[in-house]
């Protein structure tokens, strides 16, 4: 059975090292420090089965980057969860409303980001 590849894209090292350790050890995981760098990967052909999104970002956001991806034919259909410390009134649903899966507030729940990132992939 292929392994499935998440792509984190959090500009936090402590984030981006903690998804890595516990999601690795199920999916293949795949790192960007920011939504350029994402759209890079994205670019080389490296296609996940799902994305893990930071909101507050340098240059371009998570709000900017979702609204990027559910417009290009290629990666709409990825499924998509919001992960952020952000939890101001209308984020979340700013975040759905461009199409984001779901919408995580940090701090987390490991175990739950694990469950939430089945459901979508199942």
């Amino acid at each position: 059975m292929k392994q499935s590849r998440i792509l984190v894209v959090d500009d936090s090292p402590s984030i981006r090292r903690l998804l890595s350790h516990n999601l690795g050890k199920k999916f293949k995981v795949l790192l960007a420090e920011n939504a350029q760098d994402a759209l890079n990967l994205l670019d080389q052909g490296q296609m996940p089965d799902l994305m893990i999104v930071d909101v507050a970002m340098p240059g371009m956001d998570g709000f900017s980057f979702v609204d990027r991806i559910r417009q290009d034919s290629v990666y709409n259909a990825i499924p998509l969860i919001m992960l952020t410390a952000r939890d101001k009134s209308g984020d979340k649903e700013k975040g759905l409303k461009l199409g984001a899966d779901d919408y995580l507030t940090k701090p987390f729940d490991i175990d739950e980001l694990g469950e939430r990132i089945e459901r979508l992939l199942a």
